[in-house]
C-alpha cells in the first residue's frame, strides 16, 4: 500500500467533487436564468401586448373575452418558456465528472482496503498507533494544498 497513492487518490476525488458541485450551480443558474426570463416574457407580454390586443380584440369579441384572451396568450407564452427551463438537461460534463469521481473512490476504498489488510497481518497491534499519528500528518499535508497567490 502506498501512502502517496492514497493520497493522490484522495486529491482527485475530493477535485472532482468541487468539479460536480460547480457543474450543478451553473446548471441550476441556468435554469433559475431562464425561469427569471419566463416571468419577464409573462409581465412584458401582458403590458405591451395587452394593450394592443386588448383594443384590435374589442370590438369584435368584447370587452371581456378581448381581455380573457389577451392574458391568456401571455400566460401560455409564460408557460412554454418555463417548461424549455425546467426540461434542460445538466451537460455533458457532469457525467465525465461522475466517473472520475466513482474511479477515484472506488481507489481510495481499494487503497483502505490494502492498507486494513496490511495493517491486519502486521506482526503485532502495539505498532499500530506509531503509525496512525503518521498517516494522519500526511493527510493532512496533504489537503490543507498550496496556498493560492
Amino acid at each position: 500500500m502506498n501512502i502517496d497513492q492514497l493520497s493522490r487518490n484522495l486529491r482527485i476525488l475530493a477535485r472532482t467533487n468541487a468539479i460536480i458541485a460547480e457543474i450543478h450551480l451553473r446548471h441550476f443558474a441556468a435554469r433559475a436564468g431562464l425561469f427569471a426570463f419566463a416571468a419577464l416574457v409573462a409581465g412584458f407580454s401582458v403590458v405591451m401586448l395587452g394593450g394592443a390586443l386588448f383594443l384590435a380584440l374589442e370590438q369584435s369579441l368584447g370587452p371581456i373575452w378581448a381581455a380573457a384572451s389577451v392574458g391568456g396568450g401571455g400566460l401560455l407564452l409564460a408557460i412554454l418558456v418555463a417548461v424549455v427551463g425546467a426540461l434542460m438537461k445538466p451537460p455533458r460534463e457532469l457525467a465525465l465528472a461522475n466517473q472520475v469521481s466513482q474511479s477515484a473512490l472506488d481507489a481510495v476504498s481499494a487503497d483502505l482496503k490494502a492498507t486494513s489488510a496490511s495493517l491486519s497481518s502486521f506482526a503485532s497491534f502495539t505498532a499500530v498507533p506509531s503509525l496512525v499519528l503518521p498517516l494522519l500528518t500526511m493527510l493532512l499535508k496533504a489537503f490543507r494544498g498550496k496556498p493560492k497567490a
